[in-house]
């Protein structure tokens, strides 16, 4: 399992009710250029191939779209050049169902 201290890594999970979970959330992003990380830990989820991180208005700091290397991690670039609050949304799908959820959590950038 995934370090829960790692800077820049958010740990996806799904409760018993299907409510999506990010930790941490708000995201504090640490460091210019950066990639974060979002590792999905709870079983029989998936993250879909595309959009599975989106952030809603990503101006400078976010310029490419979130990539999938596998059905448990996400990956965003972060240019983090000046202090901002940024929602993001994650989705996740049930592998059982295709049913997708979604949950609209903070990205911190720092000075």
């Amino acid at each position: 399992m995934e370090d829960t201290k790692k800077p820049n890594h958010v740990h996806v999970t799904i409760d018993s009710s299907g409510t999506v979970n990010c930790d941490p959330n708000p995201l504090p992003a640490d460091g210019k250029d950066i990639k974060l990380k979002f590792v999905l830990l709870t079983d029989g989820y998936v993250f879909p191939q595309e959009e599975a991180v989106v952030v809603a208005s990503p101006g400078v700091e976010f310029p490419e779209p979130a990539k999938t290397p596998s059905d448990s991690i996400a990956t965003l670039f972060d240019r983090n050049t000046g202090p901002g609050t940024f929602t993001y949304t994650v989705t996740v799908q049930k592998v059982s169902t295709g049913e997708l959820l979604r949950h609209d959590p903070l990205i911190n950038n720092g000075p």
